[in-house]
Protein backbone atom coordinates (compact mmCIF):
# COMPACT_ATOMS: atom_id res chain seq x y z
CA UNK A 1 0.00 0.00 0.00
CA UNK A 2 1.26 3.32 -1.03
CA UNK A 3 2.33 5.68 2.16
CA UNK A 4 2.27 9.28 1.19
CA UNK A 5 3.27 12.72 3.32
CA UNK A 6 1.78 15.10 1.63
CA UNK A 7 1.39 18.75 2.71
CA UNK A 8 -1.12 21.09 1.96
CA UNK A 9 -1.86 24.63 2.28
CA UNK A 10 -5.44 25.93 2.25
CA UNK A 11 -7.72 28.00 3.83
CA UNK A 12 -11.46 27.50 3.25
CA UNK A 13 -11.56 24.93 1.02
CA UNK A 14 -9.13 22.12 1.79
CA UNK A 15 -7.89 22.09 -1.97
CA UNK A 16 -7.50 25.56 -2.96
CA UNK A 17 -3.81 26.59 -2.82
CA UNK A 18 -2.37 23.00 -3.30
CA UNK A 19 0.74 23.51 -4.03
CA UNK A 20 2.76 19.99 -5.82
CA UNK A 21 6.25 21.08 -4.83
CA UNK A 22 5.28 20.96 -1.43
CA UNK A 23 4.62 17.20 -1.48
CA UNK A 24 7.02 14.62 -0.51
CA UNK A 25 6.82 10.74 -0.47
CA UNK A 26 8.87 9.19 2.33
CA UNK A 27 10.41 5.31 2.36
CA UNK A 28 7.98 2.99 1.62
CA UNK A 29 9.60 0.63 4.31
CA UNK A 30 9.15 3.52 7.26
CA UNK A 31 5.42 4.19 7.85
CA UNK A 32 6.15 6.40 10.53
CA UNK A 33 9.35 8.00 9.13
CA UNK A 34 6.82 11.05 8.41
CA UNK A 35 4.77 11.10 11.62
CA UNK A 36 7.37 10.91 14.27
CA UNK A 37 5.97 13.90 15.89
CA UNK A 38 2.40 12.72 16.13
CA UNK A 39 3.13 9.47 17.28
CA UNK A 40 4.58 10.83 20.20
CA UNK A 41 1.62 13.26 20.83
CA UNK A 42 -0.99 10.28 21.00
CA UNK A 43 1.93 7.81 22.43
CA UNK A 44 4.33 9.46 24.90
CA UNK A 45 1.44 9.56 27.67
CA UNK A 46 0.58 5.87 27.99
CA UNK A 47 1.81 4.15 31.30
CA UNK A 48 -1.07 1.75 31.32
CA UNK A 49 1.47 -1.08 30.58
CA UNK A 50 4.72 0.38 32.00
CA UNK A 51 4.43 -0.93 35.90
CA UNK A 52 4.30 -4.35 33.93
CA UNK A 53 7.33 -4.26 32.55
CA UNK A 54 9.36 -2.95 35.09
CA UNK A 55 8.22 -5.41 37.73
CA UNK A 56 9.01 -7.74 35.06
CA UNK A 57 12.58 -6.65 34.44
CA UNK A 58 13.21 -6.69 37.99
CA UNK A 59 12.28 -9.90 38.52
CA UNK A 60 14.08 -11.09 35.81
CA UNK A 61 17.03 -8.93 35.71
CA UNK A 62 19.40 -7.20 33.29
CA UNK A 63 19.18 -6.71 30.38
CA UNK A 64 16.57 -5.64 28.60
CA UNK A 65 15.66 -5.93 24.78
CA UNK A 66 12.59 -4.15 23.68
CA UNK A 67 11.47 -5.07 20.08
CA UNK A 68 10.09 -1.74 18.52
CA UNK A 69 10.91 0.22 20.72
CA UNK A 70 9.98 3.50 18.55
CA UNK A 71 10.60 6.53 19.95
CA UNK A 72 11.73 5.58 23.36
CA UNK A 73 8.24 5.09 25.75
CA UNK A 74 9.40 2.36 27.89
CA UNK A 75 13.54 2.54 27.09
CA UNK A 76 13.65 5.64 29.21
CA UNK A 77 11.60 4.46 32.23
CA UNK A 78 13.69 1.48 32.29
CA UNK A 79 16.99 2.69 31.88
CA UNK A 80 15.60 5.18 34.68
CA UNK A 81 14.94 2.37 36.71
CA UNK A 82 18.77 1.20 36.77
CA UNK A 83 18.51 -1.19 33.84
CA UNK A 84 20.88 -1.84 30.47
CA UNK A 85 18.57 -1.53 27.82
CA UNK A 86 19.03 -1.99 24.18
CA UNK A 87 16.54 -0.65 21.67
CA UNK A 88 15.60 -2.54 18.24
CA UNK A 89 13.53 -0.60 15.50
CA UNK A 90 13.51 -0.39 11.64
CA UNK A 91 12.84 3.28 11.81
CA UNK A 92 16.22 5.50 11.97
CA UNK A 93 13.92 8.83 12.90
CA UNK A 94 11.84 6.83 15.87
CA UNK A 95 15.93 5.92 17.01
CA UNK A 96 17.01 9.46 16.76
CA UNK A 97 13.80 10.50 18.72
CA UNK A 98 14.22 7.75 21.42
CA UNK A 99 18.53 8.95 21.31
CA UNK A 100 17.39 12.49 22.06
CA UNK A 101 14.44 11.26 25.00
CA UNK A 102 17.44 9.49 26.56
CA UNK A 103 20.14 12.19 26.31
CA UNK A 104 17.85 14.61 27.76
CA UNK A 105 16.54 12.27 30.74
CA UNK A 106 20.43 11.37 31.08
CA UNK A 107 20.22 7.89 31.08
CA UNK A 108 21.59 7.53 27.15
CA UNK A 109 24.74 5.73 29.20
CA UNK A 110 22.49 2.67 29.62
CA UNK A 111 20.52 2.91 26.30
CA UNK A 112 22.27 1.21 23.20
CA UNK A 113 20.25 1.17 20.17
CA UNK A 114 19.74 -1.15 17.28
CA UNK A 115 18.78 -0.34 13.63
CA UNK A 116 17.03 -3.70 12.58
CA UNK A 117 13.79 -6.07 12.15
CA UNK A 118 12.62 -8.26 15.14
CA UNK A 119 13.52 -10.80 12.70
CA UNK A 120 17.67 -10.43 13.24
CA UNK A 121 17.05 -9.90 17.14
CA UNK A 122 20.05 -12.00 18.13
CA UNK A 123 22.41 -10.03 16.71
CA UNK A 124 21.61 -6.88 18.77
CA UNK A 125 24.31 -5.67 20.87
CA UNK A 126 24.08 -6.43 24.71
CA UNK A 127 22.91 -9.54 24.99
CA UNK A 128 22.24 -12.45 26.06
CA UNK A 129 19.50 -10.34 27.26
CA UNK A 130 17.39 -11.05 30.61
CA UNK A 131 13.66 -9.94 29.25
CA UNK A 132 12.79 -9.55 25.52
CA UNK A 133 9.56 -6.71 25.28
CA UNK A 134 7.24 -6.67 22.49
CA UNK A 135 4.80 -3.87 23.68
CA UNK A 136 1.45 -2.31 22.10
CA UNK A 137 0.91 -5.02 18.68
CA UNK A 138 4.48 -5.01 17.85
CA UNK A 139 4.42 -7.90 16.73
CA UNK A 140 1.62 -7.53 14.21
CA UNK A 141 3.66 -5.20 12.59
CA UNK A 142 5.24 -8.16 10.51
CA UNK A 143 2.62 -9.38 8.09
CA UNK A 144 3.31 -13.25 7.00
CA UNK A 145 3.08 -15.92 9.59
CA UNK A 146 6.77 -16.87 8.01
CA UNK A 147 8.00 -13.53 9.50
CA UNK A 148 6.46 -13.68 12.90
CA UNK A 149 8.16 -17.03 13.82
CA UNK A 150 11.51 -15.76 12.30
CA UNK A 151 11.47 -12.93 15.14
CA UNK A 152 10.34 -15.67 18.08
CA UNK A 153 12.88 -18.05 17.09
CA UNK A 154 15.66 -14.89 16.72
CA UNK A 155 14.44 -13.55 19.77
CA UNK A 156 14.56 -16.68 21.98
CA UNK A 157 18.10 -16.76 20.68
CA UNK A 158 18.67 -13.89 21.80
CA UNK A 159 17.63 -14.67 25.45
CA UNK A 160 20.14 -15.76 27.95
CA UNK A 161 18.76 -19.19 29.61
CA UNK A 162 17.02 -18.28 31.94
CA UNK A 163 15.59 -15.23 30.23
CA UNK A 164 11.69 -14.56 29.15
CA UNK A 165 9.87 -13.04 26.52
CA UNK A 166 6.78 -10.69 27.14
CA UNK A 167 4.19 -10.26 24.40
CA UNK A 168 1.40 -7.59 24.36
CA UNK A 169 -0.89 -8.26 21.33
CA UNK A 170 -4.74 -6.89 20.50
CA UNK A 171 -7.13 -10.04 20.99
CA UNK A 172 -8.76 -10.34 18.03
CA UNK A 173 -12.28 -10.74 18.78
CA UNK A 174 -15.12 -10.29 16.67
CA UNK A 175 -16.19 -7.55 18.41
CA UNK A 176 -12.83 -6.00 18.18
CA UNK A 177 -12.53 -6.43 14.67
CA UNK A 178 -15.52 -5.26 13.63
CA UNK A 179 -15.16 -2.21 15.62
CA UNK A 180 -11.49 -1.23 13.54
CA UNK A 181 -13.14 -2.12 10.31
CA UNK A 182 -14.50 1.23 9.96
CA UNK A 183 -13.97 4.31 6.94
CA UNK A 184 -12.74 7.35 8.36
CA UNK A 185 -12.76 8.22 11.62
CA UNK A 186 -11.56 10.81 13.72
CA UNK A 187 -9.47 9.35 16.75
CA UNK A 188 -7.95 12.89 18.44
CA UNK A 189 -7.45 16.03 18.96
CA UNK A 190 -3.85 17.96 20.55
CA UNK A 191 -3.30 21.89 21.17
CA UNK A 192 0.66 22.43 20.86
CA UNK A 193 2.52 24.98 23.14
CA UNK A 194 2.19 27.76 19.86
CA UNK A 195 -1.37 27.07 19.66
CA UNK A 196 -1.50 24.84 16.70
CA UNK A 197 -4.12 22.28 16.28
CA UNK A 198 -3.30 18.19 15.44
CA UNK A 199 -5.66 16.10 14.49
CA UNK A 200 -5.73 12.46 13.28
CA UNK A 201 -8.28 10.81 11.45
CA UNK A 202 -7.57 6.61 10.46
CA UNK A 203 -9.28 4.31 8.12
CA UNK A 204 -9.25 0.71 9.01
CA UNK A 205 -9.94 -2.44 6.93
CA UNK A 206 -10.06 -5.91 8.10
CA UNK A 207 -8.69 -9.21 5.36
CA UNK A 208 -10.11 -12.06 7.70
CA UNK A 209 -8.50 -14.37 5.16
CA UNK A 210 -5.38 -12.90 5.52
CA UNK A 211 -5.63 -11.82 9.05
CA UNK A 212 -4.52 -8.49 8.11
CA UNK A 213 -5.72 -4.91 9.51
CA UNK A 214 -4.99 -2.51 7.06
CA UNK A 215 -4.45 1.23 7.95
CA UNK A 216 -4.43 4.44 6.53
CA UNK A 217 -3.50 7.42 9.05
CA UNK A 218 -4.17 11.58 8.23
CA UNK A 219 -2.32 13.98 10.92
CA UNK A 220 -3.88 17.20 10.13
CA UNK A 221 -2.13 20.36 11.67
CA UNK A 222 -3.54 23.84 11.38
CA UNK A 223 -1.89 26.77 12.53
CA UNK A 224 -3.71 29.95 14.19
CA UNK A 225 -3.33 31.81 11.20
CA UNK A 226 -5.85 28.33 9.25
CA UNK A 227 -2.82 27.29 7.45
CA UNK A 228 -3.36 23.43 7.03
CA UNK A 229 -0.16 20.61 6.76
CA UNK A 230 -1.81 17.41 6.26
CA UNK A 231 1.09 14.42 6.64
CA UNK A 232 -0.30 10.78 5.36
CA UNK A 233 0.96 7.19 6.12
CA UNK A 234 -0.53 3.82 5.99
CA UNK A 235 0.48 0.69 7.20
CA UNK A 236 -0.34 -3.07 7.53
CA UNK A 237 -0.85 -5.35 10.36
CA UNK A 238 -1.13 -9.11 11.08
CA UNK A 239 -3.15 -10.33 13.76
CA UNK A 240 -2.67 -13.75 15.56
CA UNK A 241 -4.80 -15.83 17.75
CA UNK A 242 -3.89 -17.46 20.73
CA UNK A 243 -3.79 -20.86 19.75
CA UNK A 244 -1.80 -19.89 16.27
CA UNK A 245 0.43 -18.05 19.11
CA UNK A 246 1.23 -20.60 21.05
CA UNK A 247 1.70 -23.31 18.20
CA UNK A 248 4.44 -20.37 16.77
CA UNK A 249 5.98 -20.13 20.18
CA UNK A 250 6.73 -24.13 20.20
CA UNK A 251 8.20 -23.84 17.44
CA UNK A 252 10.18 -20.65 18.01
CA UNK A 253 12.02 -23.41 21.09
CA UNK A 254 10.16 -21.69 24.02
CA UNK A 255 9.59 -23.77 26.80
CA UNK A 256 6.69 -22.97 28.50
CA UNK A 257 4.46 -19.78 28.30
CA UNK A 258 1.49 -17.92 30.21
CA UNK A 259 -1.17 -16.12 28.75
CA UNK A 260 -2.90 -13.41 30.47
CA UNK A 261 -6.04 -10.97 29.33
CA UNK A 262 -4.63 -7.62 30.86
CA UNK A 263 -1.59 -5.67 31.96
CA UNK A 264 -2.80 -6.61 35.80
CA UNK A 265 -1.82 -10.48 34.44
CA UNK A 266 -5.73 -10.85 34.85
CA UNK A 267 -6.81 -14.46 33.84
CA UNK A 268 -7.21 -14.75 29.45
CA UNK A 269 -10.79 -15.06 28.49
CA UNK A 270 -12.64 -14.99 25.33
CA UNK A 271 -13.59 -11.13 25.33
CA UNK A 272 -10.17 -10.06 26.93
CA UNK A 273 -9.35 -6.98 25.17
CA UNK A 274 -5.36 -7.69 25.26
CA UNK A 275 -3.28 -11.13 24.68
CA UNK A 276 -0.43 -10.82 27.00
CA UNK A 277 1.98 -13.31 26.89
CA UNK A 278 5.40 -14.21 29.07
CA UNK A 279 7.39 -17.26 27.55
CA UNK A 280 10.66 -19.15 29.23
CA UNK A 281 13.41 -20.15 27.17
CA UNK A 282 13.67 -23.43 29.29
CA UNK A 283 11.09 -24.78 31.76
CA UNK A 284 10.89 -23.06 35.10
Amino acid sequence: MLQVAAVVRAKGDLRSGYNPAMTHIPSRSDPYAAIVDFYDLEHSGYEEDLDLYLNLALVTGDPVLELGCGSGRLLVPLADAGHRVTGLDVSAPMLDRARRSAGEAGVADLITLHESSMTEADQAAGGPFGIAIVALNGLMHLTTVEEQRAALTSIRRALDPRGQLVLDLLNPTPDALRALDQSVVHEGTWTLDDGTRVDKLAARRILPDLQRIETDLWYDRIGTDGTLRRVATAYRMRYVHRGELELMLELAGFAEWQIYGSYELDPFEDTSERLIVTAEVTPA
